[in-house]
């Protein structure tokens, strides 16, 4: 389930109030220290709801220099991703107050039901995803956490963190909510390897750490696909894993490394041999932009993945167009 909330329909005396209840209803309890100019004030709420989880993003135009104040009294856990410098003090139940200072592209995980004190610059902007206590409270040694936990945007295990975060913002709202909900319960085996993890939760996070490499090793092709000089050894050696790990992550998927990259820059290939944007290019020069260089092994494996050589297939979507 989704929900889109904009304050922009609202009656101008009530924006803030509406904002307020709709993230209350969809995430947590928010209040701010400063008051907004009522003419001024938008609130923006997206949420998906997947199987057992949410993921959230609001932004509203409360200055937050002052800190915002957040309360929930629920048994649930929020993994949030910081967008610019934050500092959080927490204080968990019968604990003292824990201070952390997360930075962009850091991680952070807390429990909603502690009062947490967020300072940071610029406009109120947040995005995560609430973790039911029942899904995440196995995962730690424990069942629960003492203080929260910043994972840094540039330790190995805060950058696995980030890729499946990304992956899971863009992928879970086009499954369905039961794979949706698989995939969020991968990452909170990560999170539970930053949080202290349980033997159950160790088991876990073994899974996602795999899960969540072979996803950082796709979005490496996806990013280097049209370089020829694209190999398993530089793949591996960006990732930071060594060329027999990299093999393995893509072992169970039953494809090597090598037919993958291979698939992607076939379906490059014929994605622009269709673009009209592309007519007066040659085959040659759509190949060899792909990262494929040799023409021979080009022709061959299209014509094996697609059942036609490129130019009939270009013929086939000139003659779509033109009808």
């Amino acid at each position: 389930m989704r929900v889109h909330f904009l304050t922009d329909d609202v009656p101008l005396r009530d924006r803030e109030q509406f904002w307020y209840d709709v993230v209350a209803n969809q995430v947590v309890k928010l209040s701010f220290n400063d008051r907004p100019d009522p003419t001024t004030f938008r609130g923006q709420v997206d949420t998906h709801t997947a199987g057992r989880f949410t993921l959230y993003e609001f932004q509203t135009t409360h200055r937050a220099e002052a800190g915002q104040v957040r309360r929930h009294t629920s048994d649930k856990f929020a993994l949030c991703q910081v967008l610019r410098e934050e500092v959080y003090v927490t204080v968990p139940t019968h604990a003292r107050a824990t201070e952390i200072r997360l930075h962009p592209g850091d991680i952070g995980v807390s429990s909603c039901e502690w009062p947490t004190l967020v300072t940071k610059k610029g406009e109120a902007h947040g995005r995560g995803i609430v973790i039911p206590g029942a899904v995440l409270a196995p995962l730690l040694t424990g069942g629960r956490l003492t203080a929260p936990v910043g994972v840094p945007a540039g330790s190995p295990l805060g950058s696995l963190l980030g890729v499946t975060f990304d992956a899971a913002v863009a992928q879970v709202p086009l499954l369905s909510p039961e794979l949706g909900d698989a995939v969020l319960q991968n990452l909170c085996g990560l999170a539970a390897l930053a949080c202290g993890a349980s033997e159950e939760g160790r088991w876990n996070g073994r899974d996602a750490l795999r899960a969540a490499r072979l996803e950082a090793a796709k979005q490496y092709i996806e990013q280097h696909l049209a370089e020829s000089d694209l190999t398993p050894a530089n793949t591996a050696a960006a990732l930071g894993i060594s060329l027999r790990q990299l093999h393995l992550l893509f072992e169970p998927t039953g494809t090597s490394f090598m037919q993958y990259v291979t698939q992607r820059r076939l379906l490059q290939c014929r994605a622009t041999l269709r673009s009209p944007t592309s007519f007066r290019r040659s085959v040659a020069d759509i190949a060899f932009g792909w990262g494929f260089n040799s023409l021979a092994t080009f022709y061959r494996a299209f014509q094996h993945e697609f059942g036609m050589p490129p130019a009939a297939l270009r013929a086939v979507g000139v003659f779509a167009q033109a009808d």
